[in-house]
């Protein structure tokens, strides 16, 4: 067996690209040193538009426009390499299937708490458009042409994500990083259900391109197990796209399993900018203020002559990073301590009930105030905070209701995605054959000694995305976890008892809490319980998990680790990190040398 050496000049280089964010940075260090968003503004050559490769990206988009001769944003969209459904870098055979998570049904995504006369920015997190259930229908039908040489209709090219990956790589090396990529080993944290034909697709660019000397891939929930000091446990990630429970034992992902939700940071941060338009809204009318919109607006709005709104896509993503960081100062979301319950959830007898003391205590608490970007400021209640911490822990009423709704709409879209490939009477080839023609093409790729520099990327670009789609059809129907709406907690307990009995009492034991998502902090009312700020979260979980076990498990104790809340959204990076910084990791490394003699398929053996 090779091993990797590089007499430690250099740690290695650990990467992660997620829904909301990609990360870079050097093993044993305790931050990325790259940290920027995943979605990012792209220009298209003129020229060149089926050419994905010759495209300007910016990385700045939300404080002001992009075209700076019209002062507008001119041609550039808006584009993200992580599919929102699947949660992974994938993108199927319809470049029509492209969605977010949103709170409403129709095309509007968040409600914006202006009138019917008033325009309501989208939500999409994505440079196209939203899909309602008739889309999602007509989108089964794949395109008339599938090869990656040719755009669709709306410009988005086949397989194109794995050149914004690429991209946002390059980016992370040139912007923080200051090294050569030839030079150092990457290892790269991937999700823990991505399917062999998109890992070696992955690696192919990783050497291919980037010319790395080696590299290895990560499972996200085998690291966040790391970051805390565990080797078993189930990993809750609560991410911007959604959430996976992910159950882990002895260092290996058990994929029977994993459970997946809708609901997660974007879902949340939909709901906070809801609250905060009905409010400014209420302000608006009570104090008469002068203002073109009822709805909040962004720095660059407010900045803007006229006041005027870019179009969309970017208009509603600049409200929506506004609402993210109202919702991660703490002010505009919040997690209740273990019993409290929303109005909006009581239902059936319980509604005839009078609410519990405890939300009468939070709702006769102090408001919590808000800065806006205008100067306003408006007072958002506890309960309201708490109303979007209840998305993930609601039992009924309109936080189940809410779940249920955004699960129907994803599964459709993955059955969409997946009717988009090859029919599934012929899956039964699909899976056998795919991988193996796909390493066929790489291998000749390899071997094209008669082509130029800018064919051989071109083709590369263009390797079968039709076979690599077909080959992950048979994994995305089955494999990458079951979509469910149910509230964090049960999904914790259920994937634990999907597992081996004899394994059941560690995986409760060892819940780990880790993403984005899950950085939400409580109310000041929860200080008299001795619950620290940053603990919240955990906590409210453990208590939760304990009532569900308990009823037919009395001895069984549920444990919730979690690092810091500053250190939450990144803790798959971190455990990839102290990794890559031990000192015999280097026996684990996929040389380049192992990849030219034995292909891509090596990935599947080396990086289980």
């Amino acid at each position: 067996m090779m091993a990797y050496s590089n007499d430690d000049t250099f740690p290695c280089i650990v990467g992660e690209v997620g829904s909301h964010s990609t990360k870079l940075g050097f093993a044993g260090e305790d931050y990325p040193r790259s940290y920027f968003r995943s979605t990012t503004a792209i220009h298209r050559d003129a020229k060149h538009k089926s050419d994905p490769r010759k495209v300007k990206r910016s990385y700045d988009f939300f404080s002001r426009p992009l075209d700076h001769t019209g002062d507008d944003d001119g041609n550039w969209e808006v584009s993200n390499p992580v599919d929102a459904t699947t949660g992974l870098i994938f993108q199927g055979m319809n470049n029509n299937v492209h969605y977010s998570s949103s709170l409403s049904n129709g095309h509007d995504g968040v409600g914006s708490g202006t009138d019917t006369e008033t325009e309501k920015p989208s939500s999409s997190m994505n440079a196209n458009e939203e899909i309602d259930d008739a889309e999602v229908k007509d989108a089964s039908s794949p395109n008339e042409s599938s090869s990656g040489s040719q755009s669709s209709d709306n410009g988005i090219i086949p397989g194109e994500c794995f050149t914004h990956f690429s991209s946002h790589l390059a980016h992370g090396y040139e912007s923080a990083l200051c090294t050569d990529a030839a030079s150092t080993p990457l290892m790269l944290v991937e999700k823990s259900y991505n399917p062999p034909p998109i890992r070696q697709k992955m690696m192919e660019i990783v050497f291919e391109e980037h010319n790395v000397p080696a590299t290895f891939f990560a499972r996200d929930a085998v690291c966040a197990c790391y970051a805390v000091g565990r080797t078993t446990g189930t990993v809750a990630d609560v991410g911007h796209a959604g959430t996976v429970v992910t159950p882990v034992y002895d260092g290996f992902v058990e994929t029977k399993g994993i459970l997946r939700s809708p609901v997660g940071g974007a879902m949340m941060g939909e709901m906070t900018l809801q609250h905060l338009d009905g409010l400014y809204k209420t302000k608006k009318s009570r104090m008469k203020l002068k203002s073109p919109v009822d709805y909040i607006m962004p720095l660059y709005q407010v900045n803007a002559e006229g006041m005027m709104a870019r179009r969309e896509p970017f208009h509603s993503l600049a409200r929506l990073d506004l609402a993210r960081l109202c919702k991660e100062d703490g002010t505009g979301a919040g997690v209740a301590g273990y019993g409290y319950a929303a109005l909006s959830d009581l239902e059936g007898d319980a509604a005839q009930k009078e609410p519990s003391d405890m939300y009468h205590q939070y709702a006769n608490a102090p408001k919590a105030t808000y800065k806006l970007p205008d100067g306003t400021t408006i007072d958002i209640s506890q309960t309201k905070r708490f109303d979007v911490g209840e998305l993930m822990f609601g039992k009924g009423g309109k936080s189940a209701q809410t779940r249920e709704e955004a699960t129907r709409r994803a599964k459709k879209r993955l059955d969409a995605i997946t009717a988009s490939g090859r029919d599934p009477a012929d899956n039964e080839d699909v899976e056998s054959n795919a991988i193996a023609h796909m390493e066929e093409i790489a291998r000749r790729k390899r071997n094209a000694r008669g082509l130029g520099e800018n064919d051989k990327k071109k083709l590369s670009f263009q390797a079968s995305h039709e076979k690599l789609v077909n080959a992950c059809i048979p994994y995305l129907s089955t494999t990458i976890g079951e979509f469910t709406a149910s509230s964090l907690p049960s999904m914790i307990c259920e994937s634990a008892f999907k597992c081996d009995r004899d394994q059941q009492s560690q995986l409760l034991g060892n819940t780990v809490l880790c993403g984005g998502g899950a950085c939400l902090a409580t109310s000041v009312m929860s200080t008299s319980t001795g619950v620290n700020d940053g603990n919240a979260m955990p906590e409210r979980l453990r208590r939760e998990c304990e009532a569900i076990i308990h009823a037919h498990t009395p001895g069984w104790r549920v444990k919730v680790s979690s690092p810091g809340i500053s250190e939450r959204a990144i803790c798959s990076w971190l455990g990839a990190s102290i990794l890559g910084s031990l000192g015999t990791f280097h026996e684990m490394w996929i040389t380049k040398a192992e990849y030219e003699e034995q292909g891509a398929s090596i990935i599947n053996r080396k990086c289980p």
